[in-house]
């Protein structure tokens, strides 16, 4: 759940505002979908999402338990999660779009984009991942979600999802930890179901220090796509995806502005 402490971008009105948080970006550009990691909402990925409405229109996931939607419960299963946001960012996507998600994220944006291809015929232009193991690969299941309350905390601050003054918190901590909960049990209990490879690109972004997922723990990743395969190795930990000296914004940036420069599909 790391993050600046600053002010959300705006959001839209309409019924899919709580679920999407969107930067002021022109209108013909590709949308990008960005998915964040376990525990955190759309405040954390601000700053990425600001450094990329130049190429492209950035709406970053809200899901429920946290921010304005902290009295909802999250949910613990990735599916019925699944076909909610997608209710939602249906009608954003536009005719480009890509999806984009970090840790958790990934696995969401990954089953995103196997329900718009399977039961509504739409494909991304590109789905990027990043901190997060190959999905059919997930063979071996944890129980973090499990873990009494001071190890599981413990267990988040060890990534480096906290930062030190809301570590420091105990009311922040009792906020957090049913979010956190919820969102290890998404992962930990995720089932890979077999099913057609994606017919778009697949880029797959790894941090060389990060001892969550090792780098090689990506390379699966290609087997999720029909078209082509990048996986990159970056410097920084399991957060590198949000700090700029990692290079990742630039790399999203240039996937994105090569997204752009695509001709746009001939409207039906």
């Amino acid at each position: 759940m790391r993050g600046p402490p600053e002010a959300c971008p705006t959001s839209k009105p309409g019924g899919d505002s709580d679920w999407l948080v969107d930067v002021d970006a022109p209108a013909g550009l590709p949308a990008l979908v960005l998915i964040p990691h376990a525990g955190t909402g759309a405040l954390a990925y601000r700053r990425l999402a600001l450094s990329l409405r130049t190429v492209a229109r950035p709406a970053v996931v809200r899901l429920p338990g946290r921010e304005t939607r902290l009295s909802e419960p999250g949910f613990v299963e990735i599916r019925p999660l699944v076909r909610s946001l997608v209710r939602a960012v249906l009608p954003r996507l536009g005719p480009r779009f890509v999806l984009y998600g970090h840790s958790m994220g990934a696995l969401v944006a990954f089953e995103t984009a196997r329900l718009l291809h399977l039961a509504y015929g739409i494909d991304a232009e590109h789905l990027v991942v990043s901190g997060m193991g190959a999905p059919r690969d997930r063979t071996r299941r944890l129980a973090r979600h499990r873990l009494p309350d001071d190890a599981l905390w413990e267990t988040v601050c060890d990534i480096g999802g906290i930062p030190p003054e809301v570590a420091a918190a105990p009311a922040m901590r009792q906020l957090l930890l049913p979010t956190l909960r919820a969102d290890f049990q998404v992962t930990d209990e995720y089932t890979y179901r077999p099913a057609p490879s994606l017919p778009c690109p697949v880029s797959a972004y790894a941090g060389r220090t990060d001892h969550e997922v090792l780098p090689d723990e990506m390379l699966g990743w290609g087997k999720e796509t029909r078209g082509k395969f990048r996986h990159t190795v970056l410097p920084g930990d399991h957060f590198f995806n949000l700090d700029e000296t990692s290079g990742f914004p630039s790399a999203l940036c240039r996937l994105m502005t090569e997204v752009a420069s695509l001709e746009q599909p001939a409207a039906a």
